[in-house]
């Protein structure tokens, strides 16, 4: 890179280092002013590759493999940049039926060259900035990534010069429609040609590895429409936009657009104020999760198999929640009571101190034989009794699938109402306890739509947004626990207590629309509380079904299991169940 651009960043940049001045180019050029969000590795633990833009959000890795230095700066500028030009100049998205893998990423590479051309227009001086990432050269492999590198140079680089055809025609077809380059359109028509030229070619494309280069370019994932609730994909066609693997970040500010929750995005966000993708009345407040899934018919974890969307709930009246406490006063002040015991901690006796106010007598009666033998005793005969701070975090999981609306044996409430019910007490007794805690919920329609709620984050106050959201928590769709226990654990994993606790409530086995198989989620979910016991997360269940010890037990163990034969002792019994896990 020159040494001009090189220059205009400091050595071994980070995105945090230079975000503000970035942010700022943005909006001198475009004048956009866009939701940036720092982009976290996937489910496997791997840093995300490229940029990615979703419903309006730009996800910025924190650093590029294999980029250090100046260099990197100059790349994050350039992907930003990159970036602004596609909500500027790219309309709505493409529908991706009908097309195969190799079509699809053809089609974003025309699309990428369609809205740098547009933007160069505006700014020639982004030619500078675009160019030096180009490094494809013409006497390059003739695999399909190398080809498509050398294309994506010959459509922005005036004086590059390849002698394949099929890179000579795409360069031909895409000036000679100059004219059309403000129409969209135009980019699935060339991008469409080219790869029937290229798959009859018989060149190799691999979906899964294959990465968008140059490295400035984001995934092309936001340029895609695949519809609402898409229906299970062909092996071949599965896997080209599978990169989107980003995780919220958990913030401890109190900025606006995060009291929805940790990482939760408002509904109105720029570029400009495109509203986040709704499916039916819930917003998506970030990108898809892929988690895998244990299938035990051929005993392998199935890569990247299930999609968790983290969703926002209905808001309902915090004053509905007041009211849940006046009708449990009598619970709520027992509560109370134990809250003050337990907040102090159970005594500690230290053994063996130089100094302390009663005498340790095995350490004396070690001193006494040491003199007898002439030896020289160890004067450390005193012992004290401390008291140790509580050291721990917990996060409430609740099930809120269709099974919750129905009507507890013998009243008129629902399920989900007690769980409600017990989910106040709870965020009542550790609030006045002070031990960190979250309150989320989960349900799932089929392995491609997995939702996931927070209702109150690890970082967030127990105010009236969060009473709000618990007050709107509805009953629907199913009950994949396994992929819900993994990301309830990722989030978990990251308090730095001494103790992590995970405490479901269920009224009912594991059960999707897309699994006949009942064992097949049981075992899923078994593979999970296993995966986070050996992570140091303690998963502990209150199962509502009488009859659901069996497999409870199965999943959880049998000490981490209690079954409520009434569901509506659970406001009750579940800050206490805490309570005695937790002194």
């Amino acid at each position: 890179m020159p040494d001009d651009q090189s220059r205009q960043f400091p050595a071994d940049t980070a995105f945090s280092t230079v975000e503000r001045r970035l942010v700022a180019y943005l909006v001198a050029l475009w004048r956009l002013r866009v939701p940036i969000r720092h982009a976290k590795p996937d489910a496997a633990g791997n840093p995300p590759r490229r940029v990615s833009l979703s419903d309006g959000l730009i996800w910025m890795p924190g650093t590029f493999r294999g980029v250090e230095g100046r260099r990197s700066g100059a790349l994050f500028r350039a992907a930003l940049v990159h970036a602004g030009a596609h909500l500027r100049f790219t309309g709505p998205r493409f529908p991706a039926a009908g097309l195969k893998p190799l079509q699809l990423a053809l089609v974003s590479l025309i699309e990428d060259a369609r809205v740098e051309q547009l933007a160069m227009r505006e700014h020639p001086g982004l030619l500078r900035v675009w160019r030096p990432f180009h490094v494809a050269e013409p006497d390059g492999a003739g695999t399909a990534p190398a080809l498509m590198a050398r294309l994506a140079r010959a459509l922005i680089d005036p004086g590059y010069r390849d002698g394949d055809a099929w890179v000579a025609k795409g360069r031909r077809l895409f000036f000679e429609a100059e004219g059309e380059w403000d129409n969209p359109a135009l980019s699935r028509r060339i991008g469409g040609l080219l790869g029937n030229d290229l798959g009859q070619m018989r060149v190799q494309f691999n979906s899964k590895d294959h990465v968008v280069e140059p490295a400035y370019r984001d995934d092309n994932i936001g340029l895609w429409d695949h519809g609402e609730a898409p229906p299970t994909p062909p092996s071949d066609a599965e896997p080209v936009f599978e990169a989107f693997r980003t995780e919220q970040e958990e913030r401890d500010h109190g900025r606006p657009d995060e009291q929805l929750g940790e990482g939760a995005t408002p509904a109105r966000l720029s570029a400009t104020d495109v509203p986040a993708r709704a499916v039916g009345e819930e917003e998506i407040t970030a990108p898809p999760l892929r988690y895998p899934e244990w299938d035990y018919r051929v005993g392998i974890d199935r890569p990247d198999w299930v999609v968790l969307n983290e969703r926002r709930t209905g808001s309902g009246d915090p004053a509905d929640i007041a009211r849940i406490v006046e009708r449990h006063r009598a619970t709520a002040d027992r509560l109370t009571a134990l809250v003050r015991s337990a907040k102090v901690s159970r005594p500690v006796r230290l053994r063996r101190q130089p100094e302390g106010d009663r005498m340790d007598l095995d350490a004396c009666i070690d001193a006494m034989v040491s003199h007898r033998r002439g030896e020289a005793p160890d004067p450390r005969v005193h012992e004290v009794l401390v008291r140790r701070n509580r050291d721990l975090s917990v996060l409430l999981l609740l099930d809120v699938s269709a099974s919750t609306g129905d009507p507890v044996a013998g009243g008129g409430r629902s399920v989900l109402s007690v769980e409600r019910e017990a989910a106040t007490l709870f965020a009542q007794a550790l609030d006045g306890l002070g031990d960190p805690f979250a309150i989320h919920a989960f349900r799932s329609n089929g392995r491609q739509d997995v939702s996931y709620y927070r209702i109150k984050a690890f970082r967030q106050p127990y105010d009236d947004a969060a009473r709000g959201r618990l007050a709107g928590l509805t009953a629907g769709l199913s009950t994949r626990l396994g992929t819900a226990l993994r990301h309830a654990g990722r989030l978990l994993e990251r308090q730095a207590t001494h103790r992590r606790l995970l405490l479901v409530v269920t009224d009912g086995e594991p059960s999707d629309i897309d699994v006949a198989d009942r064992r097949y989620l049981l075992d899923d979910a078994r593979r999970a509380v296993l995966a986070l016991a050996a992570r140091g997360i303690d998963c502990f269940v209150i199962g509502l079904d009488p009859q659901g010890r069996e497999y409870l037990t199965r999943m959880f163990g049998g000490r981490n299991v209690m079954v409520i034969d009434r569901a509506d002792k659970l406001p009750e019994v579940l800050p206490t169940f805490y309570l005695r896990l937790s002194t």
